[in-house]
């Protein structure tokens, strides 16, 4: 078991973090299906709710720190404005409905994210699984929790039920390796790139490959593998943080985390391409 050194105040920014992130779960459930009213440049979809349930998430962290930044995934309309992110140490992430294309058709999968950076890395976080009504929150250097229950991470030998979750390649080429891959191993994608993350940090699966995540998607369920006993890097197997917060807060980025084991495998097919593994 991981040892437990939190700074107190980070495990209270946990605590908040889950509250949060299961508020707005639970408001965003009672709107499931909500229509599209937008189309974003990528096509991606918004409903009223995704805004509601920011908008309400962002009052409830403004609340208890007035003086933190935020970044969220939709527009800011109205009410009071986060601190910004290069002015301010501590900047909360938030993604109210994550897999927006399942809320709108009545699917329960979905999730919202909640997690807090300092310095451009994740000390604090929750996702809130609708698909359950399970809450999973990390704190760096004090664990990974599913509701009140330790999170960590078997690492178990690459075989026929090695479990990887992808994001959809809708918008580029799926990469020579990950074609080679799919011989190997079986591949899972439910159309929530946090739930992939939080469902890593669980067991459920064993890594999860998203060629463009988000900062939004990726800060919470990030803090809840790494703290769970995986690996976490780019999909070149870089450090992912801490990001510079003065480049634009929408970029895509590849995602690459899973147990040791898991990782280094996808890891070994992308740097490989198309060649045949032995």
């Amino acid at each position: 078991m991981r040892a437990m050194n939190a700074p107190s105040e980070w495990e209270e920014f946990r605590h908040i973090a889950a509250h949060v992130a299961g508020l707005g779960g639970a408001t965003a459930l009672a709107r499931l299906g909500d229509p599209v009213v937008e189309r974003k440049a990528d096509r991606s979809p918004v409903t009223h709710a995704d805004r509601d349930v920011q908008a309400m998430i962002l009052a409830t962290l403004l609340d208890h720190f007035p003086d933190h930044a935020a970044i969220v995934e939709e527009p800011i309309e109205s009410g009071r404005r986060p601190a910004d992110p290069r002015s301010s140490r501590y900047c909360w992430v938030v993604d109210p409905i994550d897999g927006t294309r399942n809320f709108t058709c009545g699917m329960r999968h979905f999730a919202t994210s909640v997690a807090l950076l300092l310095d451009g890395s994740p000390v604090a976080g929750a996702i809130f699984d609708a698909s359950t009504g399970d809450t999973y929150s990390a704190v760096r250097g004090g664990g990974a929790f599913k509701n009140d229950r330790p999170l960590e991470l078997r690492d178990r030998p690459r075989g026929p039920d090695t479990r990887i979750a992808v994001s959809s390649f809708r918008l580029h080429p799926v990469p020579p390796g990950i074609r080679r891959l799919l011989d190997e191993v079986l591949f899972r994608n439910v159309g929530a790139a946090c739930l992939h993350l939080a469902w890593t940090a669980a067991g459920f699966v064993d890594a999860i490959y998203a060629p463009d995540i988000k900062l939004w998607d990726a800060a919470a369920g990030a803090l809840l593998i790494a703290e769970a006993g995986g690996i976490v890097s780019d999909e070149n197997g870089a450090l992912c943080w801490p990001v510079d917060l003065s480049r634009p807060l929408n970029a895509n980025f590849g995602l690459l985390a899973g147990t040791p084991t898991a990782h280094a495998l996808v890891l070994s097919y992308l740097r490989a391409g198309g060649d045949r593994r032995t």
